[in-house]
């Protein structure tokens, strides 16, 4: 069936008209979608930076925490001290409390005690018979150490008195120095190994200073 040409002419005219509008309204919905698209793409970098965020704040807080909380450690060690004024090496337990002051600086409180038999001698020379010699030291001191994971080396400096008696003989109290060095391994957050050589120079009664060497094993518990 054919149409009048006037009809024609009109359907051209309308198709003509709404070709405009139906293709702005297409681009116009294209245009939308992009823009939803790029929204949707901004949340998500958005929520990104934040959970970075927080994972950086929640590590940063840990480590201003661990280093701002002052960890206290008492420690427990058995071993023998050298003492080159008797010739001996007596039996001795020791006792250390430390407080953490920077990540690699520690204070230290201990108390130390040996005791043992040393032979009496007859003009300085020949031994006669044994008898028994207590020394016992309290000092403070620092202590350095490299903030290292698991093995964690240690060097330090005290100071206190000992006390020393020996059987049948005076006793009397004087100053010492210690150097202690020696290796922390980390066996969890509150426990730990110790092993440690500490160098004492003791004042003996007249004036002058006697060496000994601590050498102990031990545990250490974080309270």
């Amino acid at each position: 069936m054919h149409l009048p040409r006037p009809a024609l002419l009109f359907a051209a005219l309308c198709a003509l008209t709404l070709a405009p509008s139906l293709g702005h309204a297409q681009s116009s919905s294209t245009r939308e979608r992009e823009r939803e698209r790029e929204r949707a793409r901004e949340r998500e970098r958005d929520r990104d930076r934040d959970r970075d965020t927080h994972s950086i704040r929640a590590v940063r807080i840990s480590v201003e925490r661990r280093d701002r909380m002052p960890d206290r450690e008492i420690t427990m060690s058995v071993g023998a001290l050298r003492s080159q004024d008797d010739g001996v090496h007596l039996p001795m337990a020791a006792l250390r409390t430390d407080w953490r002051l920077r990540r690699w600086l520690r204070s230290e409180v201990g108390v130390s005690y040996a005791i043992g038999s040393i032979d009496r001698l007859e003009n300085g020379t020949v031994p006669t018979d044994s008898r028994t010699l207590q020394l016992a030291t309290g000092t403070v001191g620092l202590r350095a150490e490299v903030p290292w994971q698991v093995v964690k080396p240690y060097v330090g400096i005290a100071a206190g008195l000992v006390f020393r008696n020996e059987e049948g003989g005076d006793e009397y109290v004087r100053t010492t120095m210690a150097f202690p060095a020696g290796v922390r391994i980390v066996l969890s957050d509150r426990v730990s190994l110790r092993g440690e050589a500490r160098f004492r120079f003791d004042q003996r009664r007249s004036g002058s200073e006697g060496v000994r060497v601590e050498q102990t094993g031990g545990l250490s518990v974080t309270f």
